[in-house]
């Protein structure tokens, strides 16, 4: 059992964007950060070992983050640490989860951004035979709103000011929270896993955005414009609330927690004051996303495109054909987007039954979430 003395000790895998930005903002608050990249990686890692930490600026903690341990040996990242955040994108949840199946130990929370993250987590750990009682918790989305140009270097261009998190089981959730609120004043308590995988904006405002602006990102490779400035027009905005409704459809069977894509928008990021009449006014107009720190990709096959349809829209459309909610827009999405790119995402994405939620009903979905 991690011990818990006077601070929790974190352990951060991953050394993206992400992964950089929480190491830093955390050790520069006083707390011991092991941050830990799979041997894939390890140059990223050996470059911020060169530099002796991280250097980051913006809206996080400022300054030159030292951290406790550099190391690509995950099992040693995590001993003896209270809290593990997975620091990678949704394709690192199942990697990092997987390895580390053997090596957790009782009462440590590991915390993942959104994507179904906990439940993957809980039926992997089930599939291994692993009964160390820890604890997944998820996150409705990222924190910051961040770019590392090189590894070391960290700029947080924005930080949400309130960030819905879960437990998994529920019950936990204030657990959690007693633990972390004093690293991050910014986390609040969500109603369930099930708020923060489908009350998840970023599925609702990436891939449309790509879609409809593809023309445009092949033929600049990214140069000279901003994909939210100017490409969340009033007409690509009408997809994304239709798009979002059918998902507020979805949520409001499992839980009471949901919100709208703009009002939801505007709460994370309540400190900047958007108070835009539509939402493409509020994405055009976004001090943060606008920022020429924030290009658009360079290609379509971006993961705007590859982590937000397989792990965000394809599971909400099999979930609302299980149970009978129509995501007509949503499917719409998902099918030029695979015709575009030569796949078909509603085979190779998230589904019901690759959750282990298959012919289960709301109900019965809810108290699976909720048990202890």
């Amino acid at each position: 059992m991690p011990k818990l003395s006077n601070k929790p000790k974190f352990a951060v895998l991953g050394t993206g964007n992400s992964g950089q930005a929480y190491a830093a903002d955390i050790a520069l608050k006083g707390y011991s950060v092991n941050l830990a990249e799979v041997p894939e990686f390890e140059e990223n890692l050996r470059a911020i070992e060169k530099k002796g930490g991280i250097d980051i600026s913006g809206e996080a903690e400022n300054g030159f983050a030292r951290l406790n341990m550099l190391t690509t040996d995950l099992k040693q990242a995590i001993q003896g640490v209270n809290v593990i955040i997975i620091g990678g994108s949704a394709y690192a949840h199942e990697p990092f989860s997987k390895a580390l199946a053997n090596d957790f130990e009782d009462d440590q929370f590991i915390l993942f951004t959104s994507n179904f993250g906990a439940i993957r987590f809980h039926n992997w750990m089930k599939e291994a035979g692993v009964t160390t009682r820890v604890t997944p918790v998820e996150s409705v989305s990222l924190l910051y709103a961040t770019r590392a140009p090189e590894p070391g270097v960290v700029n947080c261009i924005g930080i949400k000011s309130n960030l819905p998190v879960a437990a998994l089981p529920s019950g936990r959730t204030s657990d959690f929270l007693k633990l972390i609120q004093p690293v991050f004043p910014q986390f609040s308590a969500a109603e369930s896993v099930l708020t923060t995988s489908i009350n998840n904006v970023n599925p609702i405002v990436h891939p449309p955005m790509v879609l409809f602006n593809a023309g445009r990102i092949e033929a600049s490779r990214g140069k000279g414009w901003n994909l939210y400035a100017d490409g969340a027009t009033e007409c690509v905005t009408k997809v994304m609330l239709a798009m979002d409704a059918e998902r507020r459809a979805l949520l409001g069977l499992v839980s009471n927690d949901g919100i709208a894509f703009k009002d939801s928008f505007e709460n994370f990021y309540a400190k900047y004051s958007l108070g835009k009449k539509s939402l493409s006014e509020t994405l055009r107009q976004s001090p943060i996303h606008a920022d020429p720190a924030f290009p658009p990709p360079s290609c379509i096959d971006t993961r705007y495109i590859n982590e937000d349809l397989p792990f965000g829209l394809a599971p909400w459309s099999s979930i609302g054909r299980q149970w009978d909610v129509p995501t007509p827009n949503i499917d719409a999405v998902i099918r030029l987007v695979s015709t575009m790119l030569g796949k078909d995402y509603f085979v190779e994405g998230l589904t019901a039954s690759k959750l282990g939620i298959q012919e289960m009903t709301p109900a019965e979905v809810k108290s699976f979430v909720s048990l202890k």
